[in-house]
């Protein structure tokens, strides 16, 4: 588990700097801002605006000529116009000044998603999701590459050498990435909806009473026929087998169910984490120093109540501070941004709802975690975006086994060449071989954790765990 405070007794006997940038006037806009504090910080420097020309500025963006001129020994960041096609075609062994793009307009247009922004709805599923094949970095051939972190080496590596200052570290100790380690607990009770009482249905309309009817009446003809009461609730095994090898992982729980009023009777799950088997489990979970965090309900996005009531439950039952949300189905809504906004005013810590559902890949081609920016309001959002790369359902699918662990070590060695952090997302039910139909998945997630065994450079921890560290990373930046 992580120690807070490893972070300074780690980097007390490291120099470390601040990095003064200046902005031409005419371009001098809160999210240029936004984007250089981000690589700059990201990096491991502190970004600190300067509104005048002096001998300190080290970082410039823009293409006056006398005010580049002046700037001689300061790293230039010039304007350009740039395409799609000049972004995913970027080299990570390019220089910064071979750079045919502009490296902030770049930034922005993929973290914000903007990139995307003249796609239609045919180009989104029914969840909201933007489909792998329509995303620019699927089309590109760039779906599997973290390209924001590679900006982030560059500016890093441009400044160590040309100032020759230390940055502070990524990560602690020896460790070059992250890999984090998640559950979304979805259908921890294979016969949930069985328990269920007369009085939880009253408020549903006809359709979905209907609804409700047929998939109840189909659950217990197959509890009866095919029993497996239990061959969803892996918790146990779960942990037994990540603690095998020192790991810990996050486990998102609904904190509402389908039958409350402003669910999503078809898609939200059945279970009640108010029921004795759940508070003996987060106990447990508490005691062994595995995360518990929201799996916030389908609707939840469409109005800032709901996250609010779903964190408040889970924590007063989980007795434990809840920091982190997932949305069910990945669903952020038509409008991400709104979304984003309220996970912010709820006070979440961290998200990490962001990926393809379709298919592996870094959705807005970064595998760093960064603070989202509000066009609409002009703010830095202060809830932690915290990538995704890899899902059982987005990366098992009819090939051999053996072909499907060796495509996630493909994204996992991407993702420790680009020095980044991300995370894996399996469903409880399918982490451990107690379903026979959904033990592929199983023994692929097994694999995938004894091959980052293997890995000693990789951190392989939870999102609680990796949020404290960033925490004091960001810390030790701002106290410069």
């Amino acid at each position: 588990m992580f120690v807070k405070g490893m972070f300074l007794v780690l980097c007390s006997d490291i120099f470390f700097v601040m990095v003064s940038y200046f902005i031409n006037k005419t371009i001098d806009t809160p999210i240029n801002n936004w984007a250089i504090k981000f690589l700059v910080e990201s990096s491991g420097y502190k970004a600190v605006k300067s509104n005048t020309i002096t001998d300190q500025v080290k970082l410039y963006y823009g293409n006056d000529l006398v005010e580049i001129n002046t700037l001689s020994n300061s790293i230039i960041l010039q304007q350009k116009k740039t395409s799609s096609s000049a972004i995913f075609s970027f080299n990570e062994k390019s220089r910064l000044e071979e750079l045919s793009f502009d490296i902030i307009e770049a930034t922005i247009l993929l973290l914000t998603d903007k990139i995307h922004c003249n796609l239609n709805k045919e180009h989104y599923d029914k969840h909201n999701r933007l489909k792998g094949a329509c995303s620019y970095q699927f089309k590109n051939g760039s779906i599997q590459k973290p390209i924001v972190n590679y900006y982030v080496l560059l500016i890093k590596n441009s400044i160590k050498e040309k100032f020759l200052l230390t940055p502070i570290p990524f990560y602690p100790k020896d460790y070059t990435s992250v890999v984090v380690l998640s559950h979304d607990v979805d259908e921890p009770e294979r016969y949930a909806i069985l328990k269920r009482q007369k009085e939880k249905t009253k408020h549903l309309n006809f359709e979905n009473k209907l609804y409700y009817a047929w998939i109840f009446l189909r659950k217990y003809i197959r509890k009866i026929i095919f029993g497996g009461d239990k061959s969803y609730w892996n918790f146990e095994k779960i942990l037994a087998l990540e603690s095998k090898y020192g790991f810990s992982s996050s486990f998102f729980f609904s904190a509402k169910s389908r039958f409350e009023k402003g669910s999503n009777f078809k898609l939200d799950n059945s279970y009640d984490i108010d029921h004795q088997e759940f508070q003996k489990l987060f106990s447990l979970l508490n005691a062994k120093g595995f995360e518990i965090g929201l799996h916030s309900s389908y609707n939840a996005n469409t109005t800032i109540s709901f996250f609010e009531d779903e964190k408040n439950r889970l924590e007063k039952i989980a007795k434990r501070q809840v920091i982190g949300n997932r949305h069910h189905f990945w669903n952020l809504g038509k409008n991400e941004d709104q979304t984003l906004l309220a996970h912010h005013k709820s006070g979440f810590k961290y998200d990490s709802s962001i990926a393809f559902n379709d298919c592996p890949g870094f959705r807005r081609s970064t595998a760093l975690p960064f603070y989202p920016y509000n066009s609409e309001n002009n703010i830095t959002l202060s809830t932690l975006q915290i990538p995704n790369f890899l899902m059982d359902t987005n990366l098992v699918n009819g090939e051999d086994e053996e072909e499907i662990v060796q495509k996630a070590i493909v994204f996992i060695n991407e993702l420790t060449k680009a020095q980044g952090v991300a995370s894996i997302n399996w469903h409880v039910r399918m982490a451990y071989p107690t379903d026979k139909k959904l033990s592929l998945y199983a023994r692929v997630y097994m694999k995938i954790i004894e091959h980052l065994s293997n890995n000693k450079n990789v951190w392989v921890t939870n999102f609680e765990n990796y949020y404290q560290w960033q925490k004091e990373r960001e810390d030790l930046i701002n106290a410069q």
